[in-house]
This record gives structure tokens, C-alpha cells and sequence, in this order.
């Protein structure tokens, strides 16, 4: 096996990991990640080795280590006012009832980087960190601002905004604008997003208001 080849399938199963599967047997691994149990078990155990995982003894399953902590801290640390952009998020999601989220691009990838999810039982649930492809109204927004050729960037300057509705998720719609620093150099998106009954023409365009209200406030920080 290369190193390249062993290297793909260790951020398979590190990226098997997520606030729904904090902890994973070995079998449940091999289902995730489609490689089999040796091959797993040498790629954790130099993991647990380095700390980016750490072994129950006592039912052999996997969880994250204080090594993968200490990754995730340094990135986190490349942006300031953590605190800060998540209590005006919260002020988001209680004014609007639905979740609220600040997303940055990485890679091809977008990231939450921060987010309140809201209490409604019908809400758009993400945990920080997440990862998805440049879809739905915040990737949209992400790639209008770091690809020069995206006819997006026009649409979005004009109106403010971009909507989308059963772009990622069937059920789910988002509202999303642009965000950029005091130097006016683009940084990322602000969204609300939540189940697509509750984003009519007239919520819509309520959202977007509240967004571009906190956009001030945002700049500021980032």
C-alpha cells in the first residue's frame, strides 16, 4: 500500500467521525469506510499512537483523541471572536425561529464554522465543523466570491442575497448574503436556513433584512 493510499484511508475513518457518531465500534467502521478490519485496525492504532484516537478497552470502540482537539483548535484560532459571531447568531435564530450559521470556503469544501441551531423540533440541525460541497445558498455564495468567472457574484451584488430551496437537503431552503472584513476582502457568508414551509416570498425577504442588519456587526469582527 503507498503512502498516499494510506494516508486517504486514515481521513476516512477520521472523517467517519461527527456529532452523530462520536464513538464507532470496528465493525461499524468497515461499513463506513469500506475497507477492511486489518487495514482499520493498523491505521488506528497508529492513530491512537500519535493521540488522534483513543480505544474503549472495555468494548473496542473508537472516539477522537485530544490530538484531533488540538488540530481543530489551531484552525479554529485563524478566527478571531468566536463568542462574539455566535451571540449575534443567536440573536439571529431567536428573531427568525430558524437556524443561523457562518460559513467559510476550504478547498472545494465549505465549513460551518460557527452556528446556532434552532429549538424548533422542526429545525435544520448542522454542528459546527461540518463539511459539505459548494451547494446550496451558502456555497453558492462561496463560490460567486472566490471564482472570478462565476456569474453568480452579479447576481447576488445586485439583490443582496441568494435563496435556494431543496438544493442539498429535499426539505430544507437557506438564505444567505456575503460577508467582508473592514478592508472590504471577502471572507464568508451569514445564512438562516430551516424546513422550506417556513421561507414564503414575504419570510424571505424578512430574513434577509435581519441578515444584512447583523452584517455590520459581522464585519467587524472577522
Amino acid at each position: 500500500m503507498t503512502t498516499i493510499k494510506v494516508l486517504d484511508k486514515t481521513f476516512q475513518i477520521l472523517n467517519s467521525f461527527d456529532d452523530a457518531n462520536k464513538s464507532i465500534s470496528l465493525k461499524d467502521l468497515t461499513v463506513i469506510t469500506q475497507l477492511n478490519k486489518s487495514t482499520i485496525l493498523r491505521i488506528c492504532n497508529s492513530l491512537i499512537k500519535y493521540n488522534f484516537l483513543i480505544k474503549n478497552e472495555i468494548n473496542g470502540s473508537y472516539r477522537l483523541g485530544p490530538g484531533s482537539w488540538k488540530l481543530g483548535s489551531i484552525y479554529n484560532s485563524n478566527f478571531k471572536s468566536g463568542a462574539e459571531i455566535r451571540e449575534i447568531l443567536n440573536q439571529i435564530c431567536e428573531t427568525t425561529g430558524q437556524s443561523a450559521g457562518y460559513w467559510v470556503k476550504a478547498g472545494s469544501k465549505k465549513v460551518c464554522l460557527y452556528r446556532v441551531n434552532s429549538k424548533s423540533e422542526l429545525n435544520h440541525y448542522v454542528v459546527e465543523g461540518a463539511t459539505f460541497d459548494l451547494s446550496s445558498a451558502t456555497g453558492k455564495v462561496l463560490r460567486a466570491y472566490t471564482d472570478e468567472t462565476s456569474d453568480l457574484k452579479n447576481i447576488i451584488d445586485k439583490k443582496g442575497y441568494i435563496y435556494t430551496t431543496g438544493e442539498r437537503l429535499e426539505n430544507i431552503a437557506s438564505v444567505a448574503i456575503p460577508i467582508f472584513d473592514v478592508q472590504n476582502n471577502f471572507r464568508g457568508t451569514l445564512s438562516v436556513s430551516g424546513w422550506k414551509q417556513f421561507f414564503t416570498t414575504k419570510t424571505v425577504s424578512k430574513f434577509y433584512k435581519i441578515l444584512l442588519g447583523y452584517k455590520k456587526q459581522i464585519r467587524v469582527l472577522i
